[in-house]
């Protein structure tokens, strides 16, 4: 019987030595499970921030080639109001028209500074002046142009144009 009762002994210790590593087992599977799953999910985080950095550079590169085409153009920008008032009578009478009035008016937005410009002349002289405004150095907009005709070739021009002065604009 002792034989026995020693082989109940050994077989207990092999069980609990088994089941001791079965369950070390376990616990170390389900911790490299859950390492599994951790390293998975930052791969996808990773392709998605991949993703991000690469729409990033590809808007850096527009902005770089945005930006060096505005060098290209070197806007100035008026100091006060009378350079601008300046600027669009020179080329009002460079191109021939006879100005009636020039004036300062409310503009449409509070950083910039707008002017009404009433005028006459030649209806291909004014075209030539708004060719000159448009390709003028200075930064402006013309955001409203009546034309009455009057005789032949003859009209009366209000034009309202906007600038941004220098140091006003963000």
């Amino acid at each position: 019987m002792r034989l026995n009762a020693k082989k109940a002994v050994i077989v207990f210790c092999f069980c609990l030595i088994l089941g001791g590593v079965l369950w070390f087992q376990r616990s170390v599977s389900a911790n490299i499970l859950s390492e599994r799953d951790t390293v998975n999910d930052l791969k996808r985080q990773g392709m998605v921030l991949e993703a991000a950095v690469a729409q990033k550079r590809a808007l850096l590169k527009l902005y770089r080639a945005s930006l060096d085409k505005l060098t290209e153009y070197s806007l100035e920008f008026p100091g006060d109001n009378v350079a601008s008032f300046s600027t669009i009578e020179r080329i009002l009478a460079r191109n021939m028209m006879k100005i009636y009035r020039v004036n300062p008016i409310k503009s449409t937005d509070s950083d910039r500074r707008a002017v009404s410009v009433s005028c006459g002349g030649d209806y291909f002289d004014l075209l030539r002046a708004l060719s000159d405004i448009r390709s003028s150095k200075m930064a402006m907009r013309l955001f409203s142009l009546t034309v009455k005709g009057q005789e032949e070739k003859l009209v009366d021009v209000e034009i309202f144009v906007e600038t941004i002065m220098a140091g006003e604009w963000n």
